[in-house]
């Protein structure tokens, strides 16, 4: 009677397998709390199905939230950004294993490993902040970039769209507050620069706008010594603006006067 029994699991087992798939089967066995062999079965699956993201999503749950395999969930869980960059599953999953491969880091003294990984969480918070900002969905876009700011404070790129998204609100101190923060973590930056200026300018507050300008002609001295754009241009009204779908700012490559 044991014997039959045994077979008659196996077969019902196979016939599962052979009629719903090994993703199907794989969800079986997490109500089972048989969690290594349901993974087994969701890289078996992607081994053929590399860009499944139900299976993604699955497997990453699994290796972060129930095997504890951190650096397999991190990876799984970015190739599933790579596919769907606002998927707030795979974003979780990301900024859950990063973080805690960072915490073991930092108790390793590891400070560059450290660094790698939160960069890593930023990058993940950046990319569904810029993709929610695509589709319109504003709130969500802030809430992202906040949380990639807050993790990798010198993510510069989250900065000016930060002070983009303000700025088409028409919160023009909120706007400038941001794009001020992208030129001090990063002086050099071109487009911190110039965004401050387009904002002021249309602003009216062209007093201010001046002395942003001389900052971005001092810089602009800097990163191209040998060129024409070295010397001022003569034009009453800066040729730049605001590209709301593009990274930042549309600009000509020369120095600016009013």
């Amino acid at each position: 009677m044991r014997g039959l029994i045994t077979v008659l699991v196996l077969a019902i087992s196979l016939g599962v397998a052979g009629c719903r798939g090994k993703p199907d089967l794989a969800a079986v066995y997490v109500q089972q709390g048989r969690w290594g062999e349901a993974a087994r079965l969701y890289r078996e699956h992607l081994a053929q199905h590399p860009d499944d993201q139900l299976a993604l999503r699955s497997l990453a749950a699994l290796e972060c939230y129930r095997l504890g395999q951190l650096e397999e969930c991190a990876r799984t869980a970015e190739h599933l950004l790579s596919l769907m960059p606002i998927d707030s599953d795979g974003v979780a999953a990301v900024a859950y294993a990063r973080t805690l491969l960072a915490e073991r880091a930092t108790r390793q003294n590891d400070t560059a490993r450290v660094r790698v990984e939160m960069m890593k969480v930023g990058e993940a918070y950046f990319k569904a902040g810029y993709w929610e900002y695509m589709r319109e969905n504003f709130q969500r876009s802030e809430r992202f970039l906040r949380k990639a700011v807050l993790v990798d404070p010198n993510r510069v790129d989250a900065y000016l769209r930060l002070g983009i998204l303000f700025w088409n609100r028409h919160q023009t101190d909120s706007s400038l507050a941001w794009f001020a923060r992208a030129e001090r973590v990063a002086p050099m930056n071109e487009d911190a620069l110039v965004n401050q200026i387009v904002v002021l300018w249309q602003a009216n507050r062209i007093e201010e706008a001046k002395a942003v300008l001389e900052r971005l002609n001092l810089v602009r001295a800097q990163l191209y010594p040998d060129s024409s754009f070295a010397s001022p241009v003569d034009t009453s009204l800066p040729p730049l603006s605001l590209d709301f779908r593009g990274d930042v700012i549309e600009q000509k490559k020369h120095l600016i006067t009013f």
